[in-house]
């Protein structure tokens, strides 16, 4: 993780699955999550450098994933892929020199897809249109609840 504050006000975040990456991001000085595509899943470092590209062009100062724990909070074997996932993705931004601009967060994402798939069957949506964009709407629900959360209380120094 990169330390100090970053000078982006843009977030990306990811919802990373066994075949689709589910994106979303902020739009600078807002704090609402919108959908923003996904990525297919190939080789990890090879997409690595696909979500290090779009870090670039989207100009984000910071990177939001969703770490899939177990209900118990333990790491499951998804917990273990995109850790590993991760560790490509730091690498190739310290690799392109953006690892001290560039923060990644990794947030708990249990029960993310059980949020979405009832928000949604309350809207009377029996379905998502794909695999891609139950992706994007799981990125979502992730980073609107990392940007919701509250701020820590750093006390006052005299």
């Amino acid at each position: 993780m990169a330390d100090g504050p970053t000078a982006s006000k843009v977030t990306l975040c990811l919802d990373v699955g066994e075949r689709q990456i589910g994106l979303a991001r902020t739009v600078a000085d807002m704090g609402t999550a919108f959908p923003a595509g996904s990525i297919d899943m190939g080789d990890p470092a090879g997409t690595a450098r696909t979500v290090v590209n779009r870090i670039v062009l989207e100009g984000a100062g910071c990177l939001v994933v969703g770490l899939p724990l177990g209900l118990d909070g333990t790491d499951s074997i998804q917990t273990r892929k995109v850790r590993r996932f991760v560790g490509f993705v730091r690498k190739d931004l310290a690799a392109r020199g953006l690892n001290r601009t560039v923060r990644v967060e990794l947030v708990d994402e249990r029960l993310s897809s059980v949020a979405v798939e009832r928000a949604a069957a309350s809207e009377g949506l029996s379905g998502f249109a794909g695999r891609a964009t139950k992706d994007q709407w799981e990125a979502v629900y992730i980073l609107q609840g990392y940007l919701d959360r509250p701020s820590p209380v750093h006390p006052k120094r005299d």
